[in-house]
């Protein structure tokens, strides 16, 4: 059984690193990538428990880290991708106000600690020379946009989910 694992995450992982790999080849994909990428998690999850899916998220993002054009897509997979682990423990317990508080700190934080380190430490600053003169106001926009869009990625991330598990699952188990 625990072949059965390996292979299954192995699998993802070679098919997170790949989409990561295709998305440092579009410009526009730097983001989308590893949110697709991130998805691959949720049937390693559902299958093979939580243990498994972060194995397969370090393995993807440390594929990502060496093999991917886009370094920013990278990091964004390395900060942002195991977010399907998190999302059951952000929901466990919490009212409807207080889930999106915890998940707005998470996302905050999360590319907060990013961009810091892109910037500051890897000396990356053409990311802030793309917004020109008003620099300051559109890295600001962009990041709360950003913020934006990992909301609705949680909310895709349920469809998929539920998809996952009603659709697809029962499709593909059919003969087992």
């Amino acid at each position: 059984m625990k072949r059965m694992h390996v292979a299954f995450c192995a699998l993802m992982a070679a098919l997170g690193t790949v989409i990561m790999a295709a998305g440092g080849l579009i410009p526009v994909a730097t983001y989308c990538s590893p949110l697709v990428a991130s998805v691959l998690l949720l049937p390693v999850m559902s299958e093979h428990g939580e243990r498994w899916a972060w194995m397969t998220w370090a393995v993807t993002a440390a594929l990502s880290l060496l093999l991917s054009i886009d370094r920013e897509a990278a990091f964004f997979y390395l900060f942002v991708g195991f977010y399907p682990m998190l999302r059951p423990r952000l929901d466990a317990g919490k009212t409807g106000v207080l889930r999106v508080l915890a998940k707005l700190a998470f996302f905050t934080l999360s590319l907060g600690t990013m961009y810091a380190l892109l910037i500051w430490v890897l000396q990356l600053e053409s990311l802030l020379a793309d917004f020109g003169d008003f620099s300051r106001w559109m890295s600001a926009a962009f990041f709360a946009a950003l913020v934006l869009v990992m909301l609705i990625y949680d909310l895709a991330l349920k469809r998929v989910q539920l998809y996952w598990l009603r659709i697809l699952r029962p499709r593909l188990t059919r003969g087992r």
